[in-house]
């Protein structure tokens, strides 16, 4: 406790006025030479060092320290932070580290003005008198009237011998010409970014405190506090008083009171009250700036009153170079967001609200979205969201979307034909086919009241693409369904991609596969940028109408650039994508890519599981797919079971055509398979022992078919044969099996 109690007692010194006017002849008061050349003896370097006590229980910051040893050819050392980061304990340890001869001027109220000053840097001078690279510590600067500092600095700066420095430390940036000093490199700076710990030093101050626990739980606090050492402490005290102190560290925040206190005492109760306005009302926001707050805050003249603040003793931080835009410490700013939600609850959301026009105006619709949800808007949130909503469900962001949605209760979503609309496409995503049903009827019921928005017509759309998917009552209504979307839509929206898909897909299982190609083209086009997910889905659908065609090459880089797609934008575990991994697997074991193909089928299997009662069509296009993989791969049993799966979706989605001329076909094959499978490697065909030849060479099939004169299709054929009847999985397990076998000699 006594490591954490010295820390907090640094640094508690307040601004008051002092008389410029007083700061005359300051270079006259003081000695004509803060250091000269003559040695000092190491026994008076206690005498004449007046730093703080370093004691054996402070948590000690080595790499700090070496920063400022090590920059002993700078004349000044600038040490800046708010209240509470430790800047004295710092210069003590460095004191008690550096073998050159430290003075120490801590300043306190009444030693402002320039005489006083003077006279107390005259003292602590003349105590190094005769010693040989020295250091004189101004601590507590802030308590000092800017010019009356900056005269003195001046004045001394030019008196600094080679090996001696300087340092101010304070809570505010001193005004002198630092940005020259830079330039010149003679000046080390350290700020709160600096000053705050690691999660080593961290768990050090934490053990000092009495609080030992796990290092996952110091790193969950480093977080929260952001590092600033007096919260960490403060942090110690919450969870020592919880009769679970692992269980808390979560949720310690700026509500709790402690830290609430330490605001209050060493930030808030110095601000004037239109700077603490400004602070309390604009915590509500995540950065503040001066167009920002004008316009949320409904006042003048923010960006002045901005800088001020962030020059004074609060941890506000620029956000740029130009300083137009800040941030506000994190539990700082909860402290502050829960005094506004304390004390004007409707206050508090109508400053959302105004926050969420003006960064939709500005086209920065996450922070839009973020404060329409704290404002409890539903109308807003859910009128925002349906705009924005492909571009996060295509991004892999539905988690997101659920989580704004787990913020209303299913009543005001009710209350919202835009958000039970969101509701519906996020169920739908997820593979809960009901449930997106259920909210696609409540925006319908909703938006068909009297008296609804103006968005009306992008509802209507939106809940004509959630029929279309479901699909149930045939592929022409799911054509209509679709077409009636797009024609509501604007040409430029994000929707149209899915209307693309979906109809699409209906032209498709009616048997009319060239119209079925121009809507995915066009729907790949189109998604690529605004729904990656649904351009993924239309390139799958393309790769299975190569497929169909037999032309492995296109079906082969489309299924490809599908499978970027989905990757790219994370959404190899969305269940949607299970089509895309059914068209990679089947193309992949066409290939002879035995592992890629394998490793596709399972991924489909498992996001298959995540779809169970989705739209019929879709599972039994995917499984028809994935029963070409496994046939592809010699397992005819998983093929025949894939098969009927298959077989009882179909029966549940009227009047598709393509249905029964895929399951001719695979049954036809799956048959085939079976019949010919014969046991052993004797039942090896001429030329298929040709082709094993070629196995234990570096050879690709494209080689091997030009070798052989045939084509690519063909080695690929006999290929796949001479795995089912070497039972083998592999090229190198077909050659293993043959050299077992006698057939390729020694």
């Amino acid at each position: 406790m006594q490591t954490v109690a010295y820390l907090l007692a640094v640094d508690r010194g307040r601004e008051q006025a002092v008389n410029v006017a007083k700061l005359t002849n300051l270079r006259d008061r003081l000695p004509t030479k803060v250091v000269s050349e003559q040695p000092v003896a190491p026994s008076q370097r206690t005498a004449i060092g007046q730093a703080p006590a370093f004691a054996p229980d402070l948590v000690r910051r080595p790499a700090l320290v070496s920063r400022l040893a090590e920059a002993r050819a700078c004349p000044l050392a600038v040490v800046t932070a708010p209240a509470g980061y430790g800047k004295t304990t710092l210069l003590a340890e460095w004191a008690a580290e550096d073998m050159r001869p430290f003075a120490w001027v801590a300043l306190e109220r009444g030693q402002g003005d320039a005489p006083r000053l003077a006279q107390l840097i005259a003292g602590a001078v003349g105590a190094l008198r005769g010693s040989h690279g020295s250091v004189l510590v101004l601590d507590n600067t802030h308590l000092i009237r800017p010019r009356v500092l900056r005269d003195a600095v001046e004045a001394l700066l030019p008196e600094v011998g080679e090996g001696s420095q300087i340092v101010l430390s304070g809570r505010t940036e001193p005004m002198l010409p630092l940005g020259r000093l830079r330039a010149q490199r003679r000046l080390v700076e350290l700020g709160a970014r600096e000053l705050s710990m690691s999660s080593g030093e961290a768990a050090a101050l934490l053990r000092a405190a009495g609080l030992d626990v796990e290092f996952e739980t110091v790193q969950t606090l480093v977080r929260r506090t952001e590092g600033w050492p007096a919260a960490l402490y403060l942090a110690a005290l919450s969870l020592l008083a919880r009769t679970d102190p692992a269980g808390g560290p979560a949720s310690f925040g700026g509500e709790d009171h402690l830290v609430a206190e330490y605001v209050q005492d060493e930030f808030l109760a110095g601000l004037s009250p239109q700077g603490r306005t400004l602070l309390t009302q604009g915590s509500v926001l995540d950065r503040l700036s001066g167009p920002l707050c004008d316009e949320v805050l409904q006042r003048a003249g923010s960006d002045q009153l901005l800088a001020a603040l962030a020059r004074s003793n609060l941890p506000l931080a620029p956000l740029d170079s130009g300083h137009e835009s800040y941030r506000l410490h994190g539990l700082l700013r909860e402290t502050l967001q829960a005094d506004l939600c304390r004390s004007d609850p409707q206050l508090a959301r109508r400053l959302h609200r105004r926050a969420s026009v003006w960064y939709a105006d500005r086209g920065d619709f996450d922070r839009a979205i973020e404060h329409a949800v704290e404002a409890s808007d539903a109308k807003l949130t859910g009128e925002l969201l349906l705009a924005q909503l492909p571009r996060y469900l295509g991004d892999g962001r539905n988690a997101r979307v659920r989580s704004w949605l787990d913020s209303f209760t299913a009543e005001h979503i009710a209350g919202s034909g835009p958000l039970a609309l969101v509701a519906a496409h996020s169920h739908l995503i997820a593979g809960s086919i009901d449930l997106a049903q259920h909210w696609g009827r409540v925006a319908a019921a909703e938006n068909g009241r009297a008296g609804a928005r103006c968005n009306s017509r992008a509802v209507t759309a939106g809940i004509a693409i959630v029929q279309a998917w479901v699909g149930r009552s045939g592929t022409a209504v799911m054509a209509d369904d679709a077409a009636r979307a797009s024609a509501l839509l604007p040409d430029q929206s994000p929707w149209q991609a899915s209307c693309c898909f979906l109809g699409g897909t209906a032209e498709l299982l009616s048997g009319n596969r060239a119209a079925a190609r121009r809507h995915f083209d066009e729907g790949a086009d189109r998604g690529v940028i605004a729904a990656p997910n649904i351009a993924a889905m239309c390139l799958a659908q393309l790769a299975g109408i190569a497929i169909d065609d037999e032309q492995w090459e296109t079906a082969e880089d489309l299924a490809e650039r599908a499978l970027r797609e989905t990757e790219r934008h994370h959404l190899s575990d969305a269940p949607l994508s299970a089509l895309v991994f059914a068209v990679s697997a089947a193309v992949g074991a066409h290939e002879g890519l035995i592992v890629e193909a394998k490793r596709d089928l399972r991924q489909c299997g498992d996001l298959l599981r995540e779809l169970d009662g989705f739209a019929p069509w879709y599972g039994a296009e995917t499984r028809i797919l994935l029963a070409r993989a496994a046939m592809a791969l010699a397992d005819v049993q998983d093929a025949r079971a894939r098969l009927a799966e298959a077989s009882r979706l179909a029966r549940r989605t009227p009047d598709v055509v393509i249905f029964r001329q895929w399951f001719d076909a695979a049954w036809d094959e799956a048959d085939t398979r079976a019949e010919t499978a014969l046991v052993g490697p004797s039942s090896l065909t001429t030329a298929e022992l040709r082709v094993l030849r070629f196995l234990p060479t570096h050879y690709s099939f494209r080689e091997i078919a030009q070798r052989l004169h045939v084509s690519s299709n063909t080695v690929k054929t006999q290929v796949h044969s001479v795995y089912r009847k070497l039972d083998a999985s592999s090229r190198s397990e077909a050659v293993a099996n043959a050299s077992r076998a006698g057939l390729l000699g020694t």
